[in-house]
């Protein structure tokens, strides 16, 4: 199974993060709210997770590892 998100499923990824229910998303993107549901579901399975919450928590425990990253790639640096 592919896991790289389409560019719909990038763009309702970025708007589930944002907090946003089906029916503005679906507003927002100018599509049916069941289509919207339909890329919800493609998400999480190429996220392997179940729930909204699961998404977010999975997304900071990625954005808390990029930051310690660019903190020891910045120390490295400043080392030299």
């Amino acid at each position: 199974m592919n896991t790289k998100l389409t560019a719909k499923e990038e763009e309702i990824y970025k708007y589930l993060l944002k907090g946003l229910s089906y029916l503005e998303i679906a507003n927002e993107m100018f599509i049916e709210k069941t289509t919207v549901i339909t890329h919800i579901m493609n998400v999480y399975m190429k996220k392997l997770v179940g729930t909204r919450a699961e998404l977010m928590a999975q997304r900071i425990e990625e954005l808390e590892k990029e930051v310690k990253e660019l903190k020891r790639t910045k120390c490295n640096t400043m080392a030299k």
